[in-house]
């Protein structure tokens, strides 16, 4: 009896080995998980605002990035617009995860959700309407970098909203 729980107790052990390593690595995978374009990645919401007479006075992005590390984006944004270069400073917030499983979201539950919310400088809109390339890049504290270009539509979709 007393060798059968001892095999019982180091199965169970091996067991949680091999779940611990399989859930960090899931984890680590999906906060790195490889995409090609930004909104592939994370979700974005690009604004502008217009005055009375429909000049484009102000742009801004919202980036919404799910993410089960609980490190907190920091609070700095760059936009390269092919050659030219714009350091921005941000405002970011971190919402804890959700525990719920009654109210269950792919996005939402056991992952952090981190928004950060930036307006261009207005010397930048030239800039986004003559790109070719436009890639957004940001950062985390615990030393994660996201650098990634628009996808074709949305980069159509910011240059029609500037025009």
């Amino acid at each position: 009896m007393k060798k059968n729980q001892h095999k019982l107790i180091m199965s169970f052990g091996i067991l949680l080995i091999l779940l611990g390593g399989f859930g960090f690595g899931f984890t680590y995978v999906y906060d790195h998980r490889p995409c090609d374009n930004l909104s592939g990645y994370c979700d974005i919401d690009f604004q502008t605002g217009v005055d009375i007479n429909g000049k484009v006075t102000t742009a801004n992005l919202t980036i919404l990035d799910y993410r089960f590390s609980g490190s907190a984006m920091k609070p700095a944004i760059t936009l390269i617009c092919d050659d030219n270069i714009f350091n921005m400073k941000a405002s970011v917030r971190q919402t804890p995860p959700s525990y719920s499983i009654a109210f269950y979201n792919d996005k939402t539950t056991l992952k952090n959700t981190n928004k950060l919310f930036v307006e261009f400088p207005p010397e930048s809109f030239d800039a986004i309407k003559k790109a070719d390339v436009i890639t957004i890049q940001y950062s985390y504290e615990n030393g994660d970098k996201v650098s990634l270009p628009l996808s074709e539509p949305d980069m159509d979709y910011w240059k029609t909203h500037l025009q």
